[in-house]
């Protein structure tokens, strides 16, 4: 049987609402699909459960671990593989990729959140949450020209 994106979004709400209720969880405002927010929970969970440490870290993942990133990584995975669209591509140089990556963590760990909270601190009055989202702006139209250029269009 294969699974449409339609069931497998089902299945996951489904999935994700029994979980919210069996283990009386609510997240924070604000607090929906961030693969920076989840990606610094998981970590902090991580080394509080292995080394007892006692970090700051959202309610919702005080007891139990957020596995969004590692979801979204297999899920994607899965994904690509079954529909047969998994193969390497050549791209830019690894090293650049990965500083690439690390930049928007680094700087989405400093702006406190992903582009959700920073609109709904700009919605609040809130001048860096307006800022924010201007520079999130501001780099998206950057690179796409430049992917453009590079594209020859």
């Amino acid at each position: 049987m294969r699974i449409t994106p339609v069931m497998m979004g089902i299945i996951t709400a489904f999935l994700a609402v029994a979980a919210q209720a069996y283990l009386f969880l609510q997240p924070p405002p604000a607090y929906g699909l961030c693969v920076v927010c989840h990606g610094r929970d998981l970590t902090i969970w991580l080394t509080s459960a292995l080394f007892g440490l006692k970090r700051d870290v959202a309610v919702i993942s005080y007891y139990w671990p957020l596995l969004t990133v590692a979801g979204i990584f297999l899920g994607s995975r899965y994904a690509a593989i079954t529909s047969a669209e998994y193969r390497p591509v050549a791209g830019e140089n690894p090293w650049v990729a990965f500083g690439c990556g690390m930049a928007v963590m680094i700087l989405g760990l400093l702006i406190m959140g992903c582009p959700t909270r920073l609109l709904l601190r700009a919605a609040y009055g809130d001048i860096l949450g307006a800022v924010g989202m201007g520079s999130i702006l501001l780099g998206v139209v950057a690179a796409t020209l430049v992917m453009r250029r590079r594209a020859g269009a």
